[in-house]
C-alpha cells in the first residue's frame, strides 16, 4: 500500500533538510558566541518538531497502526510546546526590535542589573516555562485520550474542545501575535521605513544589533506573524464552529473523570480525515508545513551570510583535523591576521626585460637614502653631480633589485594607512563583521 499524503516524499524530505539547517545555524551560532535567546529557541524547538515530524510521515505514511506508545507520548507534548514557543518567539523577537525602535540598547553589559535580570526572566519565562506549563498540567487538564494516531502524518495531541480548553490551551496560538501586531509591530515598522535615519543613526552607535541584523530580525517577525496568527485563528475558528454546530459537546470543562476515562489512543485512517470537510483537512496541511517553512526562512535569513559560510568551512576542517587532515594552504591564508601583512606600493613589470621597474615612491626614498649617506661620508662633488644626473634620468623607466633577503622594498614602510587598506580590501583580507547575524 502507498502513502495516502499526497505530497509525500516532499513534506518528510522538507522536514529533514530543515532540520539539517536549523542544525547548521545553532552550530554556527555556538561558534561565535552570538546568541539571540528567542531565536536561539524557536531554532531548537523547530530542529525538535522538523525531526519527530519527518519519523513520523515516515512511520505512519501508509498506515494508522497504534504503536510506539511511549515515543507517541513524547512527541505530543513537544508538539504543545513547539505550539506555544513559535507565537512566543515572535512576540519576544518584536519586543526586542521595539526597544531598539525606541533607541533602546539591547547589550546587558549596558544594562543595570534589575534590567537585565527583567530581560531574562521574560525570555525564559515566555519560551520555556510557559510553553512547558501549557503542554504538562494545562495540557493534560484537557487531555481526553492519549493521543490520536492520524494516517499519513503520525501521532497527534488528543485535545478536547472546550471553553476551557480554547482559553488555557489555544488561546496561546493568537494572544502573543496579536500583541505583537497590536503593540510592538506598527512601532517597530514606522520607525524603520518613516524614521530610518534616526534608527541607521542609532544603530551605527549600538554595538548590540547592525542594521543588517536589525532586517533580518524584522522579516524573521513578520514570517513569524503571517505564518502563526492566521494558523492560530483559523485553528480556534473552526474548533469553535464545529462546537457550536454540535451545542451539547461545546461545555465550558467535560471534567475529570470524563476525560481521563478510557485513554486508548485511537487511529485516524485517512479517509475518515477527509470526513471531516476540506477545510479542516486543509487547516491541518498548513499548520503541519509552518514548521519547515519557518526553518527555511531562518537558514536564508541567517544561515547563508558570508560570516555563516566562514564558520561552516572552519566546522568542516575542525572535523577533518580529527582524522588527521591539516588544513589547506587557503584557509592558512585566511585565518593570518592582517596586522601581520604590509602592503608596499605596487610595482611594474617591464614587458620586454622581465625586471620590475621602480615606482615614484621608491625613486624618491632611493634618493633620500643616498642622500643621507653621502652627507654622512662626503664624496667629491664630481661623483655627487653624476650620480644625480643618473637617479634623475632614471626616474620610472630604470630598473631597481629586489631586497636580497625576503624580496621587501624600500617603500613597505612609507605605505600610507589608506593604500594598505585598500590592498587589503582588494585581496579580501578586511573582516566584514556587518553581517555577523545575531542568534
Amino acid at each position: 500500500m502507498g502513502a495516502v499524503d499526497p505530497t509525500y516524499p516532499l513534506f518528510p524530505i522538507a522536514n529533514i533538510l530543515s532540520a539539517a539547517m536549523l542544525l547548521l545555524v545553532l552550530l554556527t551560532s555556538l561558534v561565535r558566541q552570538s546568541w539571540n535567546l528567542a531565536v536561539g529557541f524557536l531554532c531548537f524547538w523547530l530542529l525538535v518538531d522538523n525531526v519527530t515530524t519527518a519519523a513520523n510521515s515516515i512511520i505512519w505514511s501508509d498506515n494508522a497502526d497504534v504503536k510506539l506508545y511511549a515515543y507517541c507520548d513524547i512527541v505530543t507534548h513537544l508538539q504543545v510546546i513547539t505550539s506555544v514557543v513559535k507565537p512566543m518567539a515572535t512576540l519576544l523577537i518584536t519586543r526586542r526590535l521595539y526597544l531598539i525602535a525606541n533607541l533602546q540598547s539591547v547589550e546587558p553589559h549596558r544594562k543595570g542589573k534589575g534590567e537585565r535580570l527583567w530581560d531574562t526572566a521574560v525570555e525564559w519565562t515566555l519560551c520555556l516555562f510557559v510553553p512547558l506549563l501549557v503542554a504538562g498540567p494545562i495540557y493534560y487538564a484537557n487531555q481526553g485520550l492519549r493521543y490520536f494516531v492520524n494516517e499519513g502524518f503520525g501521532c497527534t495531541a488528543a485535545k478536547f474542545v472546550s471553553v476551557l480548553e480554547l482559553l488555557t490551551v489555544e488561546s496561546w496560538t493568537v494572544i502573543p501575535p496579536l500583541i505583537s501586531v497590536m503593540f510592538y509591530y506598527p512601532k517597530v515598522a514606522r520607525i524603520y521605513y518613516r524614521q530610518s535615519k534616526d534608527a541607521h543613526s542609532f544603530l551605527r552607535s549600538n554595538s548590540s544589533v547592525s542594521h543588517t541584523n536589525y532586517l533580518r530580525i524584522l522579516v524573521l517577525a513578520s514570517i513569524d506573524i503571517l505564518l502563526m496568527l492566521p494558523a492560530g485563528i483559523v485553528n480556534v475558528t473552526l474548533e469553535i464552529i464545529a462546537a457550536l454546530s454540535r451545542p451539547d459537546d461545546f461545555p465550558f470543562y467535560y471534567g475529570w473523570t470524563i476525560l481521563h476515562t478510557d485513554w486508548d489512543p485511537v487511529a485516524l485512517p485517512y479517509a475518515e480525515q477527509q470526513g471531516f470537510g476540506t477545510a479542516a483537512l486543509v487547516q491541518s496541511y498548513f499548520v503541519f508545513w509552518t514548521s519547515p517553512v519557518l526553518a527555511f526562512a531562518i537558514f536564508g535569513l541567517f544561515g547563508l551570510t558570508s560570516e555563516a559560510r566562514t564558520s561552516y568551512w572552519r566546522i568542516v576542517c575542525t572535523v577533518c583535523g580529527w582524522f588527521g587532515r591539516k588544513p589547506t594552504a587557503l584557509e592558512q591564508v585566511g585565518r593570518t591576521s592582517l596586522g601581520d601583512i604590509e602592503f608596499g606600493a605596487r610595482s611594474q613589470v617591464d614587458a620586454e626585460t622581465g625586471l620590475r621597474t621602480s615606482s615614484p615612491v621608491e625613486v624618491a626614498t632611493a634618493v633620500a637614502t643616498m642622500v643621507d649617506d653621502r652627507i654622512e661620508a662626503p664624496e667629491p662633488r664630481a661623483d655627487l653631480k653624476l650620480m644625480a644626473k643618473h637617479v634623475d634620468e632614471a626616474s620610472f623607466e630604470e630598473t631597481c633589485e629586489c631586497d636580497a633577503e625576503g624580496g621587501t622594498t624600500a617603500a613597505g614602510g612609507t605605505s600610507s594607512d589608506g593604500e594598505r587598506f585598500q590592498d587589503a580590501d582588494a585581496l579580501g583580507l578586511k573582516e566584514n563583521v556587518s553581517d555577523v547575524p545575531v542568534l
